[in-house]
């Protein structure tokens, strides 16, 4: 195990201490919300506006959804807040924007990225009076630098801007006018709304005063349903569905006012009801993560006791690195110095040359020596590990008994936690030497000679498994179902049995393993 290795096996461990003590205290285990990640990017210009002084901005539509659209923002900073009075001609029908789109709403977004939802803005009911006069919207915000930008939206309560963008401030070329670049993020579901959209009703198409509060209402709904507000928040869904249904009503019974009051409720509801079903299922999340937290918690602690043991063997492998280290900087310091000096001249060119070749194989050499003592080390560390261990003449046999294996009735067979540290030495020792195993797994008489066959190759292939999970190529490993064959010990006592029941791993001699992993 290398020492950057031993350190992540520790500070896994100190881990499990940081993580029992966050459970105890929850204010310490509070962690920033995720941010959200950003699949649309619009490009803009921000403006940081004067103190007192009024100043004209050009209002574009964008290519896709406005390029008719024109029009001017009179904006003004006084003191701790700004204000903006916008008019804008030749908006379309927000519903030929997109099919969620019911209204308007005006934005001003921070280079931060800080959306202020500055109103609803509602284009004339004649198109012809639109073209010539336009519409307009007087507002403040709080802030100073900002873009504005103008998006269609389900509802004039949301609380972030769509990608539906139809408009946006121009760059302004007068004086005491900061002017930069402002690219506007918009997280991945911004408008998922657009995919769960319910029909228009005919009447917001043929009646010119159709009240725009029913559509939002009904927009305000649709979107509520998809957050699962109808089970998180069901009181206020029925409460909005109530609402909404008195306001078809009136509107159907002439009562325009009266229909756009009650709709604007029905909004206000269904648009609360969401964000408490956001926030509950934020909880539910929550609550999830704590629970899994609390199970890795419980794992790990378990492992703590295994602390002092790899603080040892980190130490030994210390002091082993500082020996091949200082080695390693001799010779770099050697080669660094014949390096300057081939700078002073052409005379020596030849000599420095060959001096620098020599010390690169001596560097290659010590390097080699270096992977085969680590290779030794894991070496005796298996044999130690594994216990059972013995040299024949075809390669190190590393033996996994019966006890490091979980069998169970009517369960999968399955490695116990010992065995499965054996085998992750093991691969580390297989990554370094890039050497085979071959798995022949062993039973005791007991049963047919299919079912033994069975049993073998269930524990075979679990541990062939295990090793190729871990990144063993499959061409390196091979798993054999030996049966009862080469007992151990006799099979008349359940000692013995149980000493024959076992899988034996064999690994190359280490002569065959110096030659494969010897350095050219």
């Amino acid at each position: 195990m290398t020492e950057p290795t031993m350190h992540h096996r520790i500070g896994r461990l100190f881990l499990a201490a940081a993580l029992s003590l966050a459970a105890l205290c929850p204010a310490a285990a509070q962690q920033l919300p995720p941010v959200p990640r950003s699949d649309v990017t619009f490009r803009t210009v921000t403006i940081r506006y004067p103190f007192d002084r009024e100043v004209r901005v050009p209002m574009v539509g964008t290519q896709r959804f406005g390029a008719n659209v024109s029009g001017e923002a009179v904006v003004e900073r006084r003191s701790s807040i700004t204000k903006i009075s916008l008019t804008l001609k030749r908006l379309p029908r927000p519903a030929t924007v997109g099919p969620m789109a019911a209204t308007y709403v005006m934005w001003a977004v921070t280079p931060e990225g800080i959306c202020d939802n500055l109103g609803e803005y509602r284009k004339r009911q004649s198109d012809t009076l639109d073209g010539w006069f336009g519409s307009e919207i007087s507002t403040t915000t709080r802030h100073r630098n900002f873009s504005l930008i103008v998006t269609a939206e389900p509802h004039y309560m949301v609380t972030s801007p769509s990608r539906l963008v139809v408009a946006a401030n121009a760059e302004v070329r007068t004086g005491q006018v900061f002017v930069a670049d402002n690219e506007i993020d918009f997280s991945g579901d911004a408008d998922v709304e657009n995919r769960i959209v319910s029909p228009e009703p005919p009447a917001a198409g043929r009646d010119p005063r159709y009240p725009p509060e029913l559509l939002q209402a009904q927009r305000a709904r649709d979107i509520a349903r998809y957050y699962e507000a109808d089970q998180l928040a069901p009181q206020l869904m029925a409460a909005a569905g109530d609402a909404f249904a008195a306001a078809e009503d009136l509107y159907r019974r002439g009562r325009r006012d009266e229909a756009a009051e009650t709709a604007d409720t029905a909004i206000r509801l269904a648009e609360r009801a969401r964000r408490i079903a956001t926030a509950r299922r934020a909880a539910e999340r929550r609550r999830q993560e704590l629970a899994a937290k609390d199970d890795v918690i419980a794992e790990l602690q378990d492992r703590v006791g295994q602390i002092p043991t790899l603080q040892a063997q980190l130490d030994n492998e210390r002091r082993l690195r500082r020996e091949v280290e200082a080695d390693r900087e001799r010779l770099r310091d050697a080669y660094n110095r014949t390096v300057a000096d081939k700078t002073q001249g052409d005379a020596n060119t030849a000599s420095l040359r060959e001096e620098i070749r020599r010390l690169r194989s001596e560097l290659d050499r010590a390097q080699a020596a270096t992977r085969e003592a680590r290779i030794r080390a894991l070496r005796e560390e298996l044999a130690r590990l594994f216990g059972d261990a013995r040299f024949e003449a075809r390669g190190s046999v590393l033996v996994l008994p019966d006890s490091d294996f979980i069998t169970m009735p009517r369960q999968p067979m399955a490695l116990t936690p010992a065995a499965m540290a054996k085998l992750d030495r093991l691969v580390e020792f297989l990554r370094l030497t890039e050497a085979a195993v071959r798995i022949e797994s062993y039973s005791d008489n007991a049963g047919t000679e299919q079912s033994r066959q069975d049993f073998c190759r269930e524990r075979g292939q679990l541990v062939l498994g295990y090793l190729t999970a871990r990144g063993i190529p499959t061409e390196r490993v091979q798993a054999f179902a030996m049966g009862n064959a080469n007992p151990r010990q006799p099979n008349t006592t359940p000692r013995g049995r149980t000493a024959n029941r076992r899988v034996e791993l064999i690994l190359p001699p280490p002569s065959e393993l110096e030659s494969a992993t010897a350095t050219p």
